[in-house]
């Protein structure tokens, strides 16, 4: 009898161990879905818009077109891997700076091209790419990690601008957005080299915004751990490998810029002010924006010039410009 019952015991662990991990399949494939993602492609630098219409009616976007551009690709950190960019060059002995899109989107989009127009027009070199699975990239698997592959792409941008355009590592900065800025933290993380970031929305730590991604979804966050578990099992990805907020620990005095509108709905606020309250306890070199009821990643739309004026004195401060 007892055997009887510890076979029934272990065949209902296994039933709800398997029904469990299929829940977490299908959660994981929904959430981390990211195909067909990228819209507005018909914009370029030398002319774009928001087309989608969230941004106010009248921004000029002319102000921030760049007309000569270059269509350049090159190697991710990971192998087998091809990233996309345009490159702007506004001269070859100026500083650079990589911008970086968030989840679902890519460089064709308005909030990656408007303030990259905008250091454009203060004299830095631009290089807006896309990273795997998104835009004109490889088309890994179609489903993002969090950032925690796509920042090796991000980091095969610096390498490019290092070794094909000779720009100094002291001398070059990353900018992301959303998860293009947590992307941009981690990146920032694991190479020592980088000179600067400027991030726009940014979460602090995965496991807390996975779970407020579930929530987001009306999902139970017990989930999580099942999610998590087949993302290692279906596409390799180890989601949790590293942190965005490891970037303020590491950061040995190189500089970070933080802007988040306290009206975002998407990420909440809460994260950069984690972000702010590790950078004060061990006196990180981060400043630190809090625009009041600004959405997510609006405040280059709410706050125009404040917004480019702190974006480029940043980086000509940062990057010795």
């Amino acid at each position: 009898m007892r055997t009887k019952a510890l076979i029934s015991l272990l065949a209902l662990t296994v039933v709800l161990a398997a029904a469990y991990l299929g829940v977490g399949y299908v959660l994981y494939n929904q959430l981390s879905n990211i195909r067909d993602g990228c819209q507005n492609r018909q914009n370029r630098p030398d002319n774009f818009a928001d087309r989608g219409g969230s941004w106010r009616d009248d921004f000029d976007y002319s102000a921030y077109f760049m007309p000569d551009y270059e269509m350049v690709t090159f190697s991710s950190r990971e192998d087998g891997i091809e990233v996309a960019g345009w490159y702007v060059e506004a001269a070859p002995e100026s500083p650079a700076v990589i911008l970086v899109h968030g989840l679902g989107s890519c460089k064709y989009s308005h909030t990656v091209l408007t303030p990259a127009g905008m250091l454009h027009n203060a004299g830095f070199n631009v290089l807006m790419i896309d990273v795997r699975d998104a835009g004109d990239s490889t088309f890994e698997d179609g489903r993002s990690a969090v950032g925690n592959e796509e920042y090796q792409d991000a980091l095969g941008a610096w390498d490019w601008l290092v070794a094909e355009k000779r720009i100094a590592p002291e001398r070059i900065g990353l900018l992301g957005e959303s998860l293009g800025a947590a992307t941009s933290l981690i990146a920032f993380s694991q190479e020592p080299q980088l000179a600067a970031v400027f991030v726009d929305s940014p979460f602090d730590n995965l496991p807390q915004i996975i779970r407020e991604e579930l929530a987001r979804n009306h999902y139970p966050t017990f989930l999580m751990p099942g999610g998590i578990v087949v993302a290692r099992l279906v596409a390799g990805d180890d989601v949790l490998a590293h942190d965005p907020n490891e970037a303020i620990q590491r950061a040995n005095g190189r500089p970070l810029f933080v802007v988040h509108g306290t009206g975002d709905m998407r990420i909440n606020v809460r994260h950069s002010y984690q972000l702010q309250e590790q950078a004060e306890a061990i006196g990180a070199n981060a400043t630190f924006w809090f625009p009041e009821g600004v959405e997510h990643v609006r405040t280059a739309e709410a706050h125009t010039a404040e917004y480019e004026d702190r974006l480029v004195t940043f980086f000509q401060e940062a990057l010795g410009q």
